[in-house]
Formats: C-alpha cells, structure tokens, sequence
C-alpha cells in the first residue's frame, strides 16, 4: 500500500480563477453562504441556492449565494488579501462535497488542485490515501459547505437553484435528474452540485 499523501497549498492561485462552471445551458459560481455575501461588492454576488414551494412565494429562503465572477476580486499577485476571513469553500478546498447517485453527498478532492495533481501523479488509478491530519485544510468548515448540498437534498422537491446564464431560478431536482442521466454513460458516478 503506498504511504498517504500530504497536502499543502503553496498559493498557486489556480483555485481562485476559473470560477465559474458551465454544463448545459446552465452556469454556476463559487458558492458563499449567506453571511460571507458582504466579503463581495453587492454587484459581484448573485442568490445561489434557494428552499421553498416557488421563488416567488413570501416563505422562499435563499440558503447559499454565488459570485458571478471567474476570478476572485480579492485575489492578487502574491496572494490572497482577505485570507484570514476567506469564505469557507476557500477554507475547506481542496475537499468539495459531492452528490453520488443514490444522492448520497460525499467528500472528494477537487482535481483541478495543482498540489494535489502533483502529489497523487504517480499513484495507480483507484483510491488514493490521503491522511486527514496531513491535510492543510481547514477541516471544520468543510461541513458548512457540505450542509448546502444536503438540505437540498433534504428539500429536494422544494429546492432551487439560480442559473447565472439566464438569470432565472431553476428546480433544483431538474439540474440533478440532467446530470444522472448524463452520468448513466459516466465511469465515476459523482454529480458536482
């Protein structure tokens, strides 16, 4: 069995541009929970996920928000400037929640991560170890970010999603039927929401 990989992030800055996700007519930004929308200009920030019978209805909550920028504004050279009280998908990367089929949400690594892709290079494909401990993550906000993608799952039949491309909000349980079927000819079976 190889020896569990390390990880930790030198700065690179690759995880703050490219932000912004398109798959099928439909685009999404990097998610912020509802108390990290005043790190952004208001102009910068649009809603992300939503709970409720109709966007429209008085009970609707707005539950998660996205930047709708590619690249982060607070990004610049030599680094981030508001580290210390970055959002906490950016606290929590490279570890992204991830709905398996069966909607079940797991914990993954985001691949685009260039010290991670160094570090795993010369594994054999499969399962990587990866020792916790060794991680330079910070690992107690993952859950904040994960709990999104529960509950709508939870409120799969109430729940919503904004659409950064049409401006509109869709089901949310219409993003995630396109991707299952899409994923039935997939190898990996993991829906990134």
């Amino acid at each position: 069995m190889p020896e569990p990989i390390t990880y930790k992030c030198i700065n690179c800055g690759v995880c703050c541009n490219k932000l912004l996700i398109e798959r099928q007519g439909v685009r999404k930004g990097l998610p912020l929970l509802p108390e990290e929308v005043d790190l952004f200009r208001k102009d910068h920030v649009k809603p992300g996920y939503g709970v409720g019978k109709s966007p429209r209805d008085l009970n609707f909550r707005i539950i998660a928000y996205q930047m709708r920028l590619n690249s982060c504004p607070h990004r610049r050279l030599g680094g981030c400037f508001m580290h210390a009280y970055r959002p906490a998908i950016c606290r929590s990367y490279p570890l992204v929640p991830v709905i398996e089929q069966g909607n079940r949400v797991v914990k993954t690594f985001d691949m685009t991560c260039i010290t991670l892709k160094d570090r795993i290079r010369d594994y054999p494909s499969g399962a990587v170890p990866v020792m916790a401990s060794s991680l330079d993550v910070e690992n107690e906000y993952y859950p904040l970010v994960a709990a999104i993608t529960e509950r709508l799952l939870k409120d799969l039949d109430e729940a919503w999603f904004y659409n950064l491309k049409t401006g509109r909000w869709v089901p949310f349980k219409e993003m995630l039927t396109a991707r299952v079927s899409r994923l039935n000819t997939s190898s990996n079976g993991t829906i990134h929401p």
